[in-house]
């Protein structure tokens, strides 16, 4: 009940016997918040089940006053007896969530509102959400082309010899595209052939790090680069660049010895 003293006199009256006995009156306040949602629906219905019991649901049929979302049907959610509400498909992309401000109200509305934000950004909803792609399979950029390697006349090695072999120049191959990438992340204009154990790369590029490099009629600067690993481990490597500019030669020597230690194999 509620205490009520009025002209000295105190006594006890129940809420909804305020304006009986009393001049008071009850009031109360109603908050709506608009929160994005784009997630489904069944979704939503998941994430708050797992939070909530007794969540009542309530789909209303389509009407030509009130239609959701594409003609689509408006779902309402009652939590903790109706206190709070949250409805869905009446607004494209924004969930309503209804409640009578209370200290109980109030707390469970903040939570749905962070269910609702984590509903739709979650890893449980990307996977009940996401579907395969039926998109065919193509290669995003053709890869430099290489030489092959001289064919040994000789044919007489094992096959667990030619799988070695050939896992040791895959992994090399790996490693020169590698720095093939990191050069085109960098420059524009990268030309690459490989070799055996060796890449050679040509730079284009029209920003010398020396006034005096792009002097002249020519605008340009070709920096040619090797990588060479002295075996299919990648352990040692022989760097060598050539260009005008010096400040960029020794730039991408730099790098390039970098990009070696970093893919070369742990020691034990």
């Amino acid at each position: 009940g509620v205490l009520v003293t009025h002209n000295f006199h105190s006594k006890i009256v129940a809420p909804k016997d305020l304006a009986t006995y009393t001049p008071l009156r009850v009031g109360s306040v109603s908050s709506k918040l608009h929160v994005p949602y784009a997630g489904p629906v069944q979704t939503l219905e998941l994430f708050l089940s797992e939070m909530f019991m007794g969540v009542k649901q309530v789909v209303q049929d389509r009407d030509d006053d009130d239609e959701g979302v594409d003609g689509g049907p408006i779902t309402t959610f009652g939590l903790q007896d109706d206190q709070v509400k949250v409805t869905v498909g009446k607004t494209r992309g924004v969930a309503t969530v209804a409640w009578e401000a209370s200290p109980v109200g109030d707390v469970i509305a903040d939570a749905v509102v962070a269910l609702l934000m984590h509903a739709q950004s979650s890893t449980a909803s990307i996977r009940l959400t996401s579907k395969p792609c039926r998109h065919p399979n193509t290669s995003a950029e053709e890869e430099p082309t290489a030489k092959k390697p001289r064919e040994d006349s000789h044919q007489e090695d094992s096959s667990q010899n030619d799988t070695t072999t050939t896992t040791s120049s895959t992994t090399t191959a790996s490693r020169l595209r590698l720095v093939c990438d990191t050069l085109r992340d960098q420059f524009e204009n990268v030309e690459a052939v490989y070799e055996g154990n060796s890449g050679t790369f040509e730079i284009t590029t029209d920003a010398g790090l020396e006034s005096s490099s792009l002097a002249g009629e020519e605008k340009t600067l070709i920096c040619t680069a090797t990588l060479e690993f002295d075996d299919s481990t990648g352990n040692n490597a022989k760097i060598h660049v050539e260009c005008e500019d010096k400040k960029l030669a020794t730039n991408v020597q730099e790098c390039l010895r970098n990009l070696a230690v970093a893919a070369a194999p742990l020691q034990s």
